[in-house]
């Protein structure tokens, strides 16, 4: 019975040493999440077990299996996600809208990812622009649809409105 024993805990001891030999332990860890002016993900990073932080975007730690295995599996998969945001997000977000003085249309207020030019364009020029709309996202592609139809209708009331007023003035 003590021959068993004692061959259960050198087992045992062999064991823990086996799992203390084979545990990964991660260099870098994620501390801190935010988003810059141009609303993109950057991670602050922290080297373990030292005052040092540096700021990086999660698709450049991505590009780099050695820096990726730095990292916990739990900060693999943060970063991981936020690549995946940061690449599936839409090319071009409407910032503002507002009505123009000149002709009565809406202007929409647009910046491409990544760009800080701001991009001026009214709902029907907008619609001409296919690549532009096929770059948002779905509800501002419907916003700029149902505001391009809506002038276009409006044009054509007009339109329809200024012939019927000629037509009777042809008639007399």
């Amino acid at each position: 019975m003590a021959k068993s024993i004692e061959k259960i805990k050198n087992y045992i001891h062999e064991l823990k040493s086996s799992m203390t030999q084979e545990v990964y332990r991660p260099r870098l860890r994620v501390i801190e999440i935010s988003k810059t002016e141009l609303n993109e993900f950057i991670a602050i990073i922290q080297i373990i077990n030292k005052n040092v932080a540096f700021d990086v975007y999660p698709e450049e730690i991505l590009e780099d299996d050695s820096f990726v295995d730095m990292f916990s599996p739990r900060d693999v998969r943060t970063l991981t996600y936020l690549g995946y945001m940061g690449i599936n997000s839409p090319k071009y977000t409407i910032l503002a809208k507002h009505l123009s003085q000149e002709n009565n249309k809406i202007i929409f207020s647009i910046r491409k990812k990544g760009d800080k030019k701001i991009i001026l364009k009214s709902a029907l020029d907008l619609m001409d622009e296919k690549d532009i709309i096929q770059s948002m996202c779905p509800v501002d592609s419907r916003e700029v649809g149902y505001l391009a139809a809506t002038e276009n209708s409006a044009e054509d009331f007009k339109q329809k409105k200024e012939v019927l007023k000629n037509l009777v003035q042809n008639k007399t």
